[in-house]
């Protein structure tokens, strides 16, 4: 694997990170806090950064096996938490 490949997979891991830490963050404001508003923002906040993610994936020529491993793993991950 050469090195734009690895640089490429770190920021992916880095990008999806940020995305899981972002939803339990908004998962956990909504059990914690009544706030319906708050919910409202962090919830489309996350629809938001998840479309832009997909699309500058798609700037950087990720191909569709690369984008359905990652999104199952940030699924399997996601629902763990």
């Amino acid at each position: 694997m050469n090195e734009e490949k690895k640089s490429l997979y770190f920021y992916m891991m880095l990008g999806y990170t940020g995305l899981l830490l972002i939803g339990l963050a908004t998962m956990r404001q909504i059990s914690v806090i009544q706030d319906f508003q708050g919910q409202a923002f962090g919830i489309v906040g996350l629809v938001l950064v998840w479309a832009y993610v997909r699309f500058m994936e798609k700037k950087l020529g990720i191909s569709n096996k690369e984008f359905i491993i990652s999104k199952v793993i940030f699924v399997v991950v996601f629902s763990m938490g």
